[in-house]
């Protein structure tokens, strides 16, 4: 299965040397403790990775610059996730399943559709490609990857 990484420049020396790991899912959950009964615990889950079917820079609404000072779709990773791992690949409904509350990572977003998370790291080979994204031409460029 062909699907897409994007990333900024801060993450690349990571994902060159050891592939995609340090993706999290934030999650919330109501717990019932003792005098606090239904209180909201937030926490992070680490080693979902974040990947998306759509290859176009400009679909990416979670890419804001809010509370950011970077583009967060600078880079662009084409990965191929062999046939045989393809069950590690959740969309909304499956996350859903396996972690109760987490689809509302995916509400307000538009494209989220087509937003997938891996569980698990994705290993260097897997990733087969690589562009920047050059503002001032406005299209993707390809950048060797060193292998």
């Amino acid at each position: 299965m062909t699907i897409y990484h994007f990333c900024c420049a801060r993450d690349m020396r990571g994902i060159r040397s050891k592939g995609i790991n340090k993706g999290v899912i934030y999650g919330e959950t109501r717990m019932s403790r003792p005098g606090k009964p239904g209180e909201w615990q937030h926490y992070l889950r680490p080693g979902w990775q974040w990947l998306t079917l759509d290859p176009e820079k400009s679909h990416q609404s979670w890419n804001t610059h809010v509370m950011l000072r970077y583009d967060r779709t600078e880079y662009r990773w084409t990965v191929d996730i062999p046939a045989k791992m393809e069950d590690m690949i959740y969309d909304r409904d499956k996350l859903e399943s396996a972690i109760p509350g987490s689809c509302s990572l995916f509400d307000g977003w538009d494209g989220s559709e087509n937003w997938r998370v891996y569980h698990g790291d994705i290993p260097r080979y897997w990733l087969k490609k690589l562009e920047h994204w050059n503002a001032k031409l406005e299209k993707w460029e390809e950048v060797p990857t060193g292998r």
